[in-house]
């Protein structure tokens, strides 16, 4: 694959898994501050419908990513590399958080397990999403578009 090419997937994959994210972190910090029941249940049902999504452009964006560095020891690249390994570790206990609170909305009583899971589940989000912003300046970086 010629690296135009892979360049573009990464950033399409980097494109797709931060709004997902971003939207995902959004929309359950919005139901938490609303508090009804219903719409809780609606984001964390759309939510589990959408991690698909996720699990499809977060391995894109990996690969992509450690294609892209390929044997490269400059800091930036090596960065990005650790930040990615993090945001990997978080995302494996965000989906499973994710399926956790899709559950627990819909066939449990939303109660204080549900909102300190929430909670834990909305510090990780903030956390992925401030590691992919750091990549994604980064990657404007080494493509020459910011200093």
């Amino acid at each position: 694959m010629k690296r135009k090419q892979l360049i573009r997937i990464h950033i399409a994959a980097t494109i797709i898994a931060a709004l997902t994210i971003a939207n995902f972190f959004t929309f359950s910090l919005i139901a938490e501050i609303i508090g009804d029941a219903d719409f809780i249940k609606q984001v964390k049902t759309v939510i589990l419908y959408c991690l698909p999504i996720l699990i499809i452009a977060m391995p894109m964006l990996a690969l992509s990513g450690k294609r892209l560095a390929g044997k490269s020891k400059n800091p930036i690249v090596v960065q990005k590399q650790n930040r990615m390994k993090l945001v990997a570790v978080n995302g494996v206990f965000l989906i499973s958080l994710a399926i956790y609170l899709y559950y627990h909305a819909n066939f449990k009583n939303i109660d204080t397990t549900f909102f300190t899971v929430q909670g834990i589940e909305l510090l990780l989000g903030a956390i992925n999403l401030s590691l992919m912003g750091l990549n994604i300046r980064a990657g404007m970086r080494l493509a020459g578009k910011i200093s």
